[in-house]
């Protein structure tokens, strides 16, 4: 790029520029479709781990009497996972595990998850605050 203005011109420029290409980086969703006031648990199958960022997705069967519902259980990031002492292959497709979280304000079987039981009784708590 040709800059025919001061030098200190160009650094801004580049400056906001670089700013703006940086921005999604620091977006992120809201929590906001959850209830945060809410919390549920129960014991599920999981079917499918998806690790990847930005968030680590679990997704889990739930048996009730004559039915099989499949949630979505959202995860933080894997760096998070990591810090509580979750890998990429801690939980694996066929785990039974218990889990608590909020769920979703509109009643869809879709999870924030705060905590998680694996087969051994070890006990995750993948959130500090609320």
């Amino acid at each position: 790029m040709k800059c025919n203005r001061s030098r200190a011109a160009c650094l801004g420029m580049l400056g906001v520029l670089a700013l703006g290409l940086a921005a999604p980086v620091f977006a992120h969703h809201s929590k906001s479709m959850y209830d945060l006031d809410k919390t549920i648990n129960f014991e599920c199958t999981v079917t499918e781990v998806a690790w990847g960022n930005p968030h680590v997705l679990f997704l889990a069967d739930v048996k009730a009497p004559g039915s099989v519902t499949n949630w979505n259980l959202e995860g933080p990031s894997p760096n998070v996972l990591v810090s509580k002492g979750l890998k990429a292959d801690t939980l694996k497709v066929g785990d039974k595990i218990t889990v608590t979280g909020n769920p979703r304000k509109d009643g869809k079987p879709h999870m924030l998850l705060v905590t998680v039981t694996d087969t051994s009784g070890k006990h995750y708590t993948l959130v500090d605050n609320q």
